[in-house]
């Protein structure tokens, strides 16, 4: 997937959170990293269809990797309601300012055969 948020620079992650402000890693441990799966993916002729953030939370892990509601978190505050990702303006330029750094990179990219603007993770019960 192309997304990845953390809160403290540790690891391979796309997008680091200080508190409202999100930067993009664009370094080796960053986009970098996914630079070296598109390579790999190139070499065996794999084409990819890469998510730019998750819809939801995934069931199986504890940790949240990105997506609407960690958008809302960061820019308005804990406890916002879901669809608030859509309506926000504070939100919407934070994300496209993403998605447009990693389109940009990759947009004459032949592996990448699709990028998602989100993926349906699986619902936290």
């Amino acid at each position: 997937w192309g997304f990845n948020e953390v809160t403290s620079a540790k690891g391979v992650y796309f997008h680091l959170w200080n508190g409202k402000t999100a930067t993009v890693n664009t370094g080796a441990n960053g986009l970098g990293a996914l630079d070296t799966v598109i390579a790999a993916a190139k070499a065996h002729g794999i084409r990819l269809i890469i998510a730019l953030y998750v819809f939801v939370s995934f069931l199986w892990t504890q940790y949240d990797y990105g997506g609407m509601d960690v958008y809302a978190a960061k820019l308005l505050g804990s406890g916002q309601p879901h669809d608030v990702f859509y309506m926000n303006p504070t939100i919407l330029a934070a994300i496209k300012s993403y998605v447009q750094t990693v389109v940009i990179q990759y947009a004459n990219e032949p592996t990448i055969l699709v990028r998602l603007f989100y993926f349906f993770g699986l619902v936290k019960p």
